[in-house]
């Protein structure tokens, strides 16, 4: 009854909010098939009605969860690659920014965003792989920048961010703030010295070299060069499999 009267004091847009705050807890928590309406009601203290003012059905909810991710991601991404900046530092921003403002900051959304897309309408679900792609390709172009003004290797663009992008991603599944001893600026820090020297000792890190591709090598000879490179890529992420499940214990 207490939770029922606190909700009713809340101004119409925060109570919505709250509506959907609390259904990503629970799907995030049971997932979002074993999440019932009467569950989020149940969490909130009020009736399945008073909920169904705000929104029309669970998928209603689902739709509304990846609407205010996407929202998130983009927010400050726009605003960073558009600084003037050189693109070193445009790099670590998007990557603080994908640690903090958008996984950690968010959790439950984006434990969501990550593992229950096929849950979306055919529709929504192509609008959302395109919006992620939207995301991939800018920060493919500042890779592309970086590597054009020498301050980052050459390799190949879309693998560098597909690598930047899925070490941050996969922090949604062990990052926990009751039990991490690190903060999420210690966390970010650690990232970004991580993508910018590696995890080899100085007098090892031109094994990397590896991946450096002539230029045109890629249009060259696609399909060679993709195999060659997910071989290679496969053996140099053994290395960061094995700190992420130190990070997980």
């Amino acid at each position: 009854m207490d939770n029922q009267y606190d909700f009713k004091g809340l101004d119409k847009s925060i109570r919505k909010q709250k509506i959907i705050d609390t259904a990503a807890a629970l799907f995030h928590k049971k997932g979002y098939k074993s999440t019932t309406i009467d569950d989020v009601s149940k969490e909130l203290g009020i009736t399945k009605a008073a909920i169904y003012h705000y929104v029309t059905s669970k998928e209603k909810l689902l739709s509304i969860i990846y609407i205010q991710a996407l929202e998130n991601i983009f927010k400050s991404t726009y605003n960073i690659s558009g600084k003037k900046l050189p693109p070193d530092e445009k790099l670590r921003l998007i990557i603080r920014n994908h640690i903090k403002g958008i996984i950690i900051k968010s959790l439950s959304m984006f434990s969501v965003f990550f593992t229950e897309e096929n849950q979306l309408p055919e529709r929504e679900f192509k609008k959302i792989r395109k919006e992620k792609k939207k995301y991939n390709l800018i920060v493919e172009k500042i890779i592309e920048e970086g590597i054009s003004k020498g301050l980052f290797k050459n390799v190949d663009p879309k693998l560098q961010t597909f690598c930047i992008i899925g070490m941050c991603n996969w922090i949604y599944k062990w990052y926990n703030p009751d039990r991490i001893v690190w903060s999420p600026d210690q966390i970010a820090n650690h990232f970004i010295a991580l993508v910018e020297t590696g995890y080899l000792t100085n007098n090892r890190q031109e094994s990397f070299e590896d991946l450096t591709l002539p230029e045109g090598a890629y249009k060259k000879n696609k399909s060679e060069t993709k195999k060659q490179i997910y071989q290679k890529l496969k053996l140099q992420c053994k290395g960061l499999i094995e700190l992420i499940d130190e990070l997980e214990k």
